[in-house]
């Protein structure tokens, strides 16, 4: 008797755990492109703190792990069966949405998302912010600059560039973009491009940041023509970036998370994608006072890190 009153009473805090919202967690698998590289790895790492604080189990998959991995990658789904697929990296989405067979799925850390095969049931965070975001940052440090130019290809990002057109001129702002084919055409574009600009732009796409060589090539040209470059990423402070405005790592890892748990529920509208939460602003007064190039004292503020001539500030 006392056991059956003990079966029915763990019954009953079962059903009440489950109708509170306590119900055990979906499976996720991680897929990432590469663990190695320290923006996934971080990004990953964030993103997993927020699961286990929610009580989501997982399993991950590293590509560059394994020599066969679309194969592994595809098994492993099918022995695992996720509720969805969190993937970090194009190389992580492009293999993981081959074998998803209508499972959701999550991305972060993708080279402009909008060129993707964006199905249904797929959700994500950019990896850069919104053009509104930074055009608006940019007209905040620099009131004075009225055309900004950038190269792009058009098969990657047409639909980026026409979206920072778009805002640019709201506020009152001229976009100059330059189309190229391939790097041989990198030159000649910035050749003809910066005469005409106050400030070069650096997107994130595939075909003019191909390279080192082609890195190299847009510093070198703009610092001849003593146009200031403005970047997407602090990496490109290194270069001669006056100024760059890029995602914030660890909060795209919570944020995934977060977007995941609503996925989870049916809490978010299938096919959104997220502009990032938060945001790292690097100032290079070095390359500024080398310009000569006036900005807002008043936006020091909202910078985090300034750079120095002296490599070591």
């Amino acid at each position: 008797m006392k056991i059956i009153n003990f079966c029915k009473a763990l019954i009953l805090l079962t059903v009440f755990f489950v109708s509170a919202g306590f119900a055990q967690a979906s499976k996720v698998l991680i897929v990432n492109s590469d663990n190695t590289v320290y923006r996934y790895e971080k990004i990953a790492t964030e993103f997993k703190k927020v699961l286990q604080q929610n009580g989501y189990q997982w399993t991950e998959f590293n590509l560059d792990r394994h020599a066969n991995d679309e194969e592994e990658l595809k098994q492993l789904i099918q022995q695992e069966n996720p509720a969805f697929i969190y993937s970090i990296g194009t190389k992580a989405y492009s293999l993981a949405r081959i074998h998803a067979h209508n499972r959701k799925l999550l991305f972060s850390a993708v080279i402009n998302w909008r060129r993707l095969d964006i199905g249904e049931g797929t959700y994500g965070v950019a990896n850069e912010l919104s053009s509104a975001q930074e055009i608006s940052l940019l007209r905040y440090f620099f009131p004075t600059i009225k055309k900004i130019g950038l190269l792009y290809n058009d098969k990657f990002s047409r639909e980026y560039v026409e979206t920072i057109k778009k805002d640019a001129l709201s506020l009152g702002i001229n976009i100059i973009a330059q189309s190229v084919n391939d790097q041989q055409d990198i030159d000649e574009a910035l050749n003809e491009l910066l005469p005409k600009i106050d400030m070069f732009w650096i997107i994130s796409d595939p075909i003019v940041l191909s390279s080192k060589e082609s890195v190299q090539q847009i510093f070198q040209a703009a610092q001849q023509q003593k146009k200031p470059v403005y970047a997407y990423s602090d990496v490109f402070i290194e270069h001669g970036a006056v100024l760059a405005i890029s995602a914030d790592i660890a909060t795209i890892g919570r944020q995934s998370a977060s977007l995941a748990m609503m996925m989870d529920k049916d809490k978010v509208p299938a096919g959104t994608v997220q502009a990032p939460a938060g945001s790292t602003i690097t100032l290079n007064k070095c390359a500024l006072d080398a310009l000569q190039l006036k900005f807002n004292q008043d936006a020091l503020d909202s910078v985090n890190k300034i750079v120095g001539c002296d490599k070591n500030d």
